[in-house]
């Protein structure tokens, strides 16, 4: 075995000792070392000393250049004929190969399908690399300048195209092509992180499409298990959809349209086999009152009443709706069983805050209904 100082070696880049080219992936540099590594390794190399130092070598080179930052700066080195190379040692009578000099590159290159030093990924985009390291503002801007301006959305399919360009939307009050980008996202079938990254509950309620929302949310919902963290979050936003509607359309406006409106509400939610909550009975009850329709009002009156009641909080409701709706004897009825302790959990200050203030409160909303009702019969 010869001693380790008699070794001849010769300089080699750190592609040179990998066996592999610049231009190669990371893929392809990995499997270079791999290979590598068995090929010199000190069990089946003739010289187990000259393995053991090319391992050594071999591991040197791999650290620099698996890391894509090092690489870059190592590649930049490489083609301004500055970058550092290793000492490889040769086997026992082996002659060293002609001194391979890289020429300096010129400004105007080919690109290298593989590595491409000059450019970065943002967002899903390519953008230059001066563009990248000027910070995300350059970045946002570089983006919209060279893919998103002038380009229309319903050409494209890609996911992060439409993703961006949905809050290039936002951002701008655009609001239909805010709506129709985030659509066509959705037609891909994106992960739920990325549709609930998107704002789709936002893009509804800035357009007034509460209900078209609610659809398009119905159907997310539709693609998960029932007691899933996902169906979960859709039945939520669902929710929150329908009551923003229920608090524009049925609680405001004209009393015909409020009638009508809350009809549309509890046949949507009837079609998305959903039951209506207690507040949107409740709203719709007072707006068919507001719009004489009082045979509507007490058949809602009256599904209200049969339901079970599953909160000590709701025998309270119940009076108020009996009040609202114009039926005081049996509002006040229901009132009188709850002071009675005929209801009990109704009076547990555990389970429903302040009871008692809560019956003083019913009872005089009680008293200013009844001199309403005398005043307009007088």
């Amino acid at each position: 075995m010869p001693a380790a100082d008699s070794l001849q070696i010769e300089e080699r880049d750190y592609y040179e000792v990998l066996g592999a080219e610049p231009s190669a992936s990371a893929e392809q540099l990995r499997v270079a070392f791999r290979e590598a590594v068995l090929r010199h390794h000190p069990d089946i190399a003739p010289s187990s000393d000259v393995a053991t130092r090319r391992t050594s070598t071999l591991n040197r080179a791999w650290a620099e250049l698996r890391d894509p930052v090092r690489r870059l700066h190592y590649d930049r080195a490489l083609e301004g004929g500055t970058a550092p190379t290793l000492d490889w040692p040769l086997e026992p009578g082996q002659q060293r190969r002609p001194t391979r000099r890289r020429p300096r590159r010129s400004p105007v290159v080919e690109p290298s399908p593989w590595h491409q030093p000059q450019w970065r990924w943002v967002a899903g985009f390519r953008v230059p690399a001066e563009v990248f390291l000027a910070g995300p503002t350059a970045q946002e801007r570089w983006i919209v300048e060279h893919h998103i301006v002038g380009e229309d959305w319903r050409e494209h399919t890609q996911r992060y195209w439409l993703r961006f360009a949905a809050r290039y939307y936002a951002e701008r009050g655009r609001t239909e092509d805010w709506l129709g980008a985030l659509e066509l996202m959705l037609e891909q079938e994106p992960p739920l992180a990325e549709i609930v990254d998107a704002g789709l509950r936002e893009a509804y309620l800035a357009a007034g499409e509460e209900l078209r929302g609610a659809m398009v949310v119905a159907g997310i919902a539709e693609r998960h298990p029932v007691d899933s963290p996902n169906r979960r979050w859709a039945d939520r936003e669902l929710r929150v959809l329908l009551g923003e509607y229920r608090d524009k359309h049925v609680r405001r406006g004209a009393p015909a349209q409020r009638a009508e409106n809350a009809e549309l509400l509890l046949n949507f939610l009837e079609s998305l086999g959903l039951e209506p909550s207690f507040t949107d009975y409740r709203a719709a009850i007072v707006a068919h009152r507001r719009a004489r329709n009082s045979a509507r009002a007490t058949e809602l009156v009256e599904r209200v009443m049969r339901a079970p009641v599953t909160e000590p909080g709701r025998w309270f409701s119940l009076v108020q709706v009996l009040t609202e709706s114009g039926q005081l004897d049996r509002a006040s009825a229901l009132l009188a069983e709850i002071a009675r302790g005929e209801h009990p959990e109704a009076l547990d200050p555990r389970r429903v805050a302040n009871p008692l203030r809560r019956i003083a409160t019913a009872r005089e909303r009680l008293g200013r209904a009844r001199r309403r009702g005398l005043a307009a019969t007088g």
